[in-house]
């Protein structure tokens, strides 16, 4: 019954998200979106998504287990409703990739290849993995 609850939550917040509100203001300029990224984070965030949709982990949000593909689709969602308070991929990993916006509680990654680990640590070990290589 909890998970069920949760689940409600989460998708009455994700829905309650996407409603958009204007003030006049608002209504008569369009934003761009991707105006606080630059190109070297877009290229970075685009990294980690693929990242974690390729990896065959499983992470573990709010104690029930999600593959590689819903994970990463879950942190596209993050993304793009958190898209114009992240400036660095650091805080792309902070907002949309470590925790859950709702009980607070860090996401955690499964892998054959290494013990248990916080999403965090994974995806910025990824991150200096992939800024060394592009040097």
């Amino acid at each position: 019954m909890f998970n069920l609850v949760n689940k409600l939550l989460l998708m009455i917040t994700m829905f309650s998200l996407t409603i958009p509100t204007f003030s006049n203001s608002q209504a008569e300029m369009p934003k761009n979106q991707d105006q606080a990224l630059g190109l070297e984070q877009k290229q970075e965030v685009k990294h980690l998504l693929e990242f974690v949709r390729n990896s065959a982990c499983t992470m573990m949000r709010n104690g029930a287990r999600h593959s590689s593909l819903e994970a990463a689709q879950h942190i596209q969602n993050k993304f793009d409703y958190f898209k114009e308070d992240i400036q660095t991929t650091e805080r792309f990993i902070q907002l949309a990739a470590s925790r859950s916006t709702l009980t607070g509680k860090d996401y955690h990654v499964l892998c054959k290849d290494h013990p248990p680990m916080s999403s965090r640590e994974w995806l910025m070990t990824e991150l200096q993995s992939f800024r060394s290589n592009q040097l």
